[in-house]
């Protein structure tokens, strides 16, 4: 794996030049009995800083934060885009700063804008921003405070300036107080070339190690579904995921870390690869796990003010995280446990019992930031999409990281975009993607981003990443100075699948389906779903028939493809008991049995493992066959 030395010192010098902070021999001074400020010669910056230090006397960073959240990481060869998009988060989080929370919190006008007019975009009222100021952030208060004589501070002021010289030894930078960073796995090559350095084996968590440590940060991490495909290194997968904790020096594979004095970040990893019963990459949490997490959750009630932030690689059922890809939904491994009927849907009854629990971040699907459902909202949940930095990870010709900024009441969500989506202007850009009040429990989303992507789910294809080419005032220009062109050959051969998620009252409930439900000629525009009769829900979408989990709605995977259907009409029959397909011009008729376990959905992908074990037999059979022939070689 090549580390340019010109690439691995990047960050220290964007460290240090982020980090100065011009010191005045000018003192100016707080007076604690009547909180006027006093000063000798004062000029127009001296007024400044004195109205500043007098405004938000008592504004304290408790409960602030900054959180940089990296989905996929899958190191390659050629790491300099990775280091980039290193240098490209750090910039960043100079720029954004923190939020410090102000000391109370007055009424406000709602962040939505209220409408009544079918379809109305939602925003900020007119009068938010004009009747709020824009939020301080902390590189503005650090100046002014460090003039101030300590004895004249208060106890918020003097926690600043201690955190900040915490900070400043231990890296060299102030900018970068109660600032984290997540990694959501899938940490080596995506590419298996049977060698260390591929997806889990332990030269791959050594190469990631290397790679997260030289962010400075504190950080943290959860496996994906290919961290323990090791399957040249390790026979188990307890040996496997061993060897990860080892690595980064856990004892378990979940975590629980408190970065503010009431907001928890809370990971779960998957934990079987070889002993998966159908397709090893699907992401699944043990029982004990999901025992500790709602423990967890129960520990750090909303009603003593916590919120609780929670990172899985791949989404949970019932998060209406509606864009993902055919190969994860054939394969039965778009969602967390989505094999296991017994446990998959315990995740999202625990977010809707639990309003502490404000934020869950995946990754997983290799996708961008930028279609209209990569953010969702379930109760008082966001669920958050986070896309991929390496060039031969990304499904869609981008490369994402997601920056989550927040205090004791409100979250930023950006978007850090390290593609250059704009040929004519080279630059990456930050962009704002959403606000969450969470007095109020609402959000505001960049509707002029998610609208100029609305295509994307029928363009799989033909991405000209241009879509993303919103001029707003939400976007800031972080290094610019990178100025090359990049080209990302990497084919997008694996369309997305745009799935309908059912609604109660959506229009397309058969609430007693008899008879012809679709025909060839219809089936690409028919959009329908049902209940059979031993309560499983099938549903007729993209030209297929989909079977959909019967708690959450969320697609399980395919019954019947495109390919099978082949122009024959889908009847339901026997007080819907039955599906059966018939061929119109023949009569013909094939009856759709569901499998042994009661679901409908197709198993197509079975364990890595079991296939790679059945090829080796096979070719020892082989060999064998060709010894005893006197080695003619035999074709099958």
């Amino acid at each position: 794996m090549k580390t340019p030395s010109s690439v691995m010192s990047s960050s220290k010098r964007s460290i240090t030049s982020a980090s100065t902070t011009t010191n005045s021999s000018r003192r100016i001074y707080l007076s604690p009995s009547s909180d006027t400020v006093m000063a000798s010669n004062h000029n127009d910056n001296d007024k400044e800083a004195m109205a500043l230090l007098q405004k938000y006397r008592d504004y304290c960073i408790h409960d602030s934060f900054n959180l940089v959240v990296m989905g996929d990481l899958h190191l390659e060869d050629d790491m300099s885009l990775h280091y980039q998009a290193r240098d490209d988060c750090l910039s960043a989080l100079s720029e954004l700063s923190l939020l410090p929370s102000p000391p109370s919190s007055p009424p406000r006008p709602p962040l939505r804008r209220q409408s009544t007019t079918p379809g109305a975009t939602n925003g900020l009222t007119d009068d938010y921003d004009k009747d709020h100021d824009p939020p301080i952030r902390l590189r503005d208060l650090l100046g002014p405070l460090k003039k101030v004589p300590a004895g004249e501070l208060n106890l918020a002021q003097l926690e600043i300036l201690l955190q900040e010289k915490k900070h400043q030894e231990r890296d060299n930078s102030s900018h970068f107080i109660n600032c984290h960073l997540v990694s959501l796995g899938d940490l080596g090559r995506k590419d298996i070339r049977h060698e260390p350095g591929d997806a889990g084996t332990t030269q791959s968590f050594l190469d990631a190690k290397e790679y997260l440590d030289s962010y400075h940060l504190p950080y943290d991490l959860v496996t994906g579904n290919h961290d323990l495909e090791g399957l040249d290194e390790f026979d188990t997968d307890l040996d496997n995921l061993e060897a990860w904790m080892k690595c980064f020096g856990k004892t378990v594979p979940y975590f629980s870390k408190q970065i503010g004095s009431r907001t928890l970040l809370v990971g779960l990893s998957t934990v079987r690869f070889r002993d998966a019963p159908h397709s090893s990459h699907e992401c699944h949490v043990d029982t004990k796990q999901l025992e500790w997490f709602e423990e967890v959750v129960r520990n750090h009630s909303h009603e003593d003010g916590w919120k609780i932030f929670v990172f899985t690689h791949a989404p949970i059922m019932g998060s209406n995280l509606r864009v993902l890809q055919n190969v994860h939904l054939v394969n039965g491994c778009a969602w967390m446990n989505h094999c296991c009927a017994m446990t998959r849907s315990r995740f999202i009854e625990t977010v809707k019992n639990s309003p502490q629990i404000k934020l869950w971040c995946s990754g997983h699907f290799h996708l961008s930031h930028d279609f209209p459902d990569s953010l969702s909202r379930v109760n008082q949940c966001t669920f958050v999409q986070v896309g991929v930095v390496g060039r031969k990870s990304t499904r869609d010709h981008t490369r994402q990281t997601r920056i989550i900024q927040g205090n004791d009441r409100m979250i930023y969500i950006y978007t850090v975009n390290h593609h250059y989506y704009n040929t004519e202007q080279v630059q990456e850009r930050l962009r704002l993607d959403a606000k969450i009040d969470l007095e109020r429990g609402e959000m505001w989303t960049n509707d002029n981003n998610n609208n100029n992507n609305n295509n994307n789910n029928n363009n799989n294809n033909n991405n000209n990443n241009n879509n993303n080419n919103n001029n707003n005032n939400n976007n800031m220009n972080i290094n610019p100075q990178q100025s090359k062109k990049e080209e990302i050959d990497t084919p997008t051969t694996d369309p997305w699948f745009g799935a309908y998620i059912p609604q109660e009252q959506d229009g397309c409930y058969l609430e007693s389906p008899t008879g012809k439900i679709a025909s060839g000629k219809d089936m690409d525009e028919k959009v329908c779903w049902w209940h059979m009769h031993d309560g499983k829900v099938l549903g007729v979408h993209d030209g297929q028939i989909i079977e959909y989990d019967a708690t959450t709605l969320s697609p399980l995977g395919v019954v019947v493809n495109r390919k099978e259907l082949n122009d024959r009409e889908v009847l339901i029959v026997d007080d819907s008991k039955v599906v059966i397909l018939v061929d119109p011009e023949t009569d013909e008729m094939e009856v759709v049995h569901p499998n042994d376990d009661g679901s409908y959905w197709r198993k197509y992908q079975r364990n890595k493992r079991v296939r790679q074990e059945e090829k080796a037999r096979e070719m020892a059979a082989k060999l064998w066959l060709e010894r005893k022939r006197g080695d003619t070689v035999l074709h099958y």
